[in-house]
Order: C-alpha cells, then sequence, then structure tokens
C-alpha cells in the first residue's frame, strides 16, 4: 500500500513538476509577447506621429497649392489685362504709323512753291495814260516755276491757299503814289500815298487767296504813278503756296 502511495506521490510530483515547466514557459512567452506588443505599441505611436507630421506637411502643401493658384490666377489675369493694353498701344502705333506715312506721302506729293522777285535795277518805272501790269523781272526765287518774270504773273500750279506780299518804293514830292493786286485781272487790293518832301515813300501789304488751278495773280501800276527800284530790292513781289486743297 505504501509503495503504490509513493508511485502516486512520484507521478503527481512529475505531473508539478512538468506543470511548473510548462507555466514557467508561458510566462517567458507572455513576457516575449508583451515585449512585442510594446514594440509594435511603440512603432505605431511613432507611425502615428508620423502619419500627423504627413498630414500636416500635406495641409501645408495644400496651402500653399491654393496660394499658388491663387497667384497664378492673378497673374493671369493681369497678363491677360497686359495682353489687350499692348494690343490698344499697338493699333495706336500702327494708326500713328499709317498717319506718319500718310503725312510724309503728303509732303513728298505736295508741290512747292514760293518766288520772290525784285522789280528793276534801273531807277524808275512810269506808267502812261493807262494802268500798267508790272514786270518784277529780277528773280531772287522761284521755286515750282510759277511765277514769270517775262509776264509779271503768277499762275497757281494748284489749287491751293496762297499768301502773297509786296512792297514798293518812290521818292514822292508832290506826286501821288498807288499800286493795285490783281487776281485774274481783278483788283483785290489797291494802296495809295501822297507825299511832298520827296523822301523815299514805300507801300507795302499782303493778302492770302485761294486759287484754282491757273489762276493768275500780279501787280499794276495805275496810270500817271511811278515807282522806283535798284540793285538794292526796294520794290519787291513775292508769294508762295501755304497748303494745298
Amino acid at each position: 500500500m505504501v509503495v503504490q502511495l509513493r508511485e502516486q506521490l512520484t507521478q503527481t510530483q512529475d505531473k508539478l513538476d512538468s506543470t511548473a515547466a510548462e507555466l514557467y514557459q508561458m510566462q517567458a512567452d507572455g513576457d516575449a509577447f508583451m515585449t512585442e506588443v510594446l514594440e509594435v505599441r511603440t512603432r505605431l505611436a511613432v507611425g502615428e506621429s508620423e502619419v500627423r507630421e504627413l498630414k500636416m506637411e500635406n495641409a501645408a502643401q495644400e496651402s500653399r497649392l491654393a496660394t499658388s493658384e491663387t497667384e497664378v490666377q492673378r497673374l493671369k489675369m493681369e497678363n491677360a489685362a497686359q495682353a489687350t493694353e499692348l494690343t490698344a498701344v499697338q493699333n495706336r502705333l500702327a494708326a500713328t504709323e499709317t498717319a506718319v506715312e500718310s503725312l510724309e506721302r503728303g509732303i513728298q506729293e505736295a508741290p512747292k512753291v514760293a518766288f520772290s522777285a525784285a522789280l528793276t535795277d534801273s531807277g524808275f518805272v512810269e506808267a502812261g495814260d493807262t494802268d500798267m501790269d508790272l514786270f518784277f523781272n529780277k528773280t531772287i526765287i522761284n521755286v515750282g516755276q510759277a511765277y514769270s518774270s517775262t509776264t509779271g504773273f503768277f499762275t497757281a500750279p494748284v489749287k491751293g491757299v496762297y499768301y502773297f506780299r509786296f512792297t514798293v518804293m518812290d521818292g514822292l514830292r508832290a506826286r501821288k503814289m498807288s499800286i493795285r493786286l490783281l487776281k485774274n485781272k481783278r483788283q483785290v487790293m489797291y494802296l495809295a500815298e501822297v507825299a511832298y518832301d520827296g523822301y523815299n515813300t514805300y507801300l507795302s501789304s499782303g493778302v492770302t487767296l485761294e486759287l484754282e488751278v491757273g489762276d493768275v495773280v500780279n501787280m499794276r501800276l495805275p496810270a500817271g504813278c511811278r515807282l522806283c527800284d535798284s540793285s538794292s530790292n526796294h520794290s519787291t513781289f513775292s508769294g508762295f503756296l501755304v497748303f494745298a486743297l
């Protein structure tokens, strides 16, 4: 009986030892598992922290992107406005260049007409019993050849506005001095002077006329009057084209 009890005790002790060993192993496994759990938790915390950082960085990038897109839109609007302004400037420049070209063509194509002539080097020129057309035969300048020193007539080469001026002289002593400016043989201007001292007396004036092609302008000395001139060119007749029409 005692032997059986000892055998049972031995078996029970063996089972107890085995159970203790299993328990120890389970504790060791549990410690390892907890260590692994802690490591996982640590990695998870690190991962969550990284996720938060990434979210914050992503939010910052999205904010910068939104700001950049807003700036791009603003720049596009400015660029569109500048393009519109540039187009307007280019159009104005083109219009100005066209106007300048037109003016240059007009200047190049417009006839250049100007003349000035003195009366004579011979002293007195006197009209008899009738009016006398004057020949200012000393040509000083005759651009366009519209003035004839042979006839004393200026003939308009183009329709336009012309300016004419004259100055004449005589030494008067109880004499009348007078002069006429004519357009197409019709009087436009008449000037007269009477003096008794014998000193040189001048008559001078000017007029602007609209002339058609072929219209003529000249100076006429009334009957009984005289003029005087010398190499000093006291008596002159001048004119020029102001602008063509």
